[in-house]
């Protein structure tokens, strides 16, 4: 079937329809229980605003025929590319019981970023619904110099350390495993 031309596509604001959340542990990184989601910290309010980056690439795995003129090619191996987070920073200022976005990912900490696009921060979490789960282990915070008008922030890399990273593929569980 063609799309007909002018046909009106609705589309989803990103404002406040994103959900980012530490979790210490998961068993199945592409089926998380809501037991082991809710074990987690909602980190969302420390996230600057573009400050996930998840770029994942996949290489090519060359096929060139030598009875043909053309090349062609395969999926070949993954890369979670380079991965980080900008935060908020509460280190030294009078929030700084509110810091746990730097607290939970300090330097060799492990655990998982769970992210859940589309849907109101606020909305409960459900069987069903898709997340991004990266099972990563973090670097050195990064300060972020600051510019006029902004917050002290810090951004913190992160390494993946275990498979199953790629994009909205992660379904919460129906219910609890056994």
């Amino acid at each position: 079937m063609a799309m007909k031309l002018g046909t009106e596509i609705p589309g989803t604001s990103a404002e406040g329809n994103i959900t980012t959340i530490w979790v210490p542990t998961i068993k199945d990184i592409k089926a998380p229980t809501i037991a082991e989601l809710e074990a987690g910290t909602d980190i969302s309010n420390y996230v600057m605003l573009g400050g996930w980056i998840f770029e994942p690439s996949q290489d090519t795995v060359s096929d060139q025929r030598e009875n043909s003129i053309q090349d062609f090619g395969a999926p070949g191996r993954k890369s979670a590319g380079d991965i980080s987070i900008e935060v908020i920073d509460n280190t030294n200022t009078e929030h700084k019981d509110q810091n746990e976005a730097v607290t939970l990912m300090a330097e060799g900490n492990a655990g998982y970023i769970v992210r859940r696009r589309g849907m109101a921060t606020d909305a409960p979490l459900a069987a069903g619904q898709k997340l991004t789960v990266v099972s990563v282990i973090c670097g050195e915070k990064q300060v972020i110099n600051p510019d006029a008008n902004t917050m002290i922030r810090s951004k913190i890399p992160l390494f993946a350390k275990a498979p199953g990273w790629e994009s909205e593929t992660a379904v919460i569980a129906a219910s609890a495993r056994g």
